[in-house]
């Protein structure tokens, strides 16, 4: 019997059919990516939602109507959260203001996953891949080391992006023109050596397919 799963991510600017295509695409390409030879083992959805809300309330219409896929919702945490030997996504969600999302009935909390402290925080722990996409006038320098990526806030880490893309052709980083490309262009192999957060998804994502990724 094959596996199905679908990740209902937040993400894709307004909302707009380009800008979800593109998200879709980008995301596809750095989770799939890092699954490499164990993709056939399963039918994967990547879908992007544009605000947490609607991928929150997407998520839930999709356990009650599709109850035979891994339905599997991933958000920014918007607040830096500390990894633990058993993390527990729902219950920063639950608390949050502005969230306080129920965990429901029967759903794990591998089914939950984080984007510490946002998604931008992956492109910190990949500075190799900023500049594939930025070149050469990117300032690392004004970047915090890559294991530090999910200690810091939103604030920061779009401000370090800010100054970092300052001087380059593009001259600051917009997330709804390179959000998507940028997620193309990072290794997600370094993401994972830096964001334990990221790392958790992906293996929770092998666990689902029964094999290590």
């Amino acid at each position: 019997m094959s596996i199905n799963i679908s990740i209902y991510f937040e993400g894709g600017g307004k909302g707009d059919a380009s800008s979800m295509s593109a998200m879709r695409q980008g995301m596809s390409r750095f989770l799939l990516s890092g699954i490499g030879e164990v993709r056939g083992k399963a039918r994967w959805k990547v879908i992007p939602c544009a605000g947490r809300t609607q991928t929150y309330n997407a998520f839930i219409n999709a356990l009650e109507t599709d109850a035979a896929t891994i339905n599997i919702l991933l958000v920014d945490s918007e607040d830096p959260v500390k990894f633990t030997n058993d993390p527990r996504p729902w219950e920063h969600l639950t608390k949050r203001i502005g969230d306080q999302w129920k965990q429901p009935r029967g759903v794990d909390h591998d089914r939950c996953q984080l984007m510490v402290a946002c998604m931008e925080a992956w492109f910190l722990a990949d500075p190799a891949g900023l500049k594939k996409h930025y070149g050469g006038n990117l300032d690392t320098a004004k970047l915090p080391a890559a294991n530090l990526a999910e200690s810091r806030t939103r604030a920061d880490i779009n401000d370090a992006l800010q100054k970092a893309t300052k001087n380059t052709k593009a001259k600051e980083y917009q997330k709804i023109r390179d959000g998507a490309k940028l997620l193309e262009k990072v290794n997600s192999a370094e993401v994972r050596k830096h964001c334990k957060w990221c790392e958790r998804l992906f293996m929770d994502l092998g666990k689902a397919i029964g094999a290590k990724i």
